[in-house]
């Protein structure tokens, strides 16, 4: 794993078994709260909002080929998904916004009663 040109970590391929074969990548967050209980704010509680100062974010999201060349998520390939529901929290990806953010995606919300 590296941000720019510099490495700052390192994970080997035997901590996955499937990672030649991988077809999909994924980013986000969860909660966990007790059984009956609200569910709590994810990140600083706010829903995406495209400015990257309240909600939780990743930014520069690339991928490398073999030849460590970089490439970003095709948005045709790429599925937002919530399993807890609208009111409680968010998912958002924007797609290459260049500059500050390139490929890029927010998430996060309020919490509360997710159960739907």
């Amino acid at each position: 794993m590296h941000i720019g040109d510099k490495d700052i970590g390192y994970f080997p391929a035997a901590l996955f078994s499937n990672l030649p074969t991988a077809d999909k990548v994924g980013w986000g967050g969860f909660t966990v709260t007790p059984t009956n209980a609200l569910s709590p704010p994810m990140g600083s509680g706010h829903f995406p909002n495209d400015d990257f100062i309240n909600g939780c974010y990743f930014i520069h999201v690339t991928f490398q080929n073999e030849s460590r060349k970089d490439y970003g998520p095709v948005t045709d390939y790429v599925e937002e998904y919530n399993d807890a529901g609208s009111d409680c929290y968010g998912v958002e990806y924007y797609g290459d916004q260049r500059g500050d953010v390139g490929y890029s995606l927010q998430f996060g919300g309020p919490g509360g009663d997710c159960e739907n």
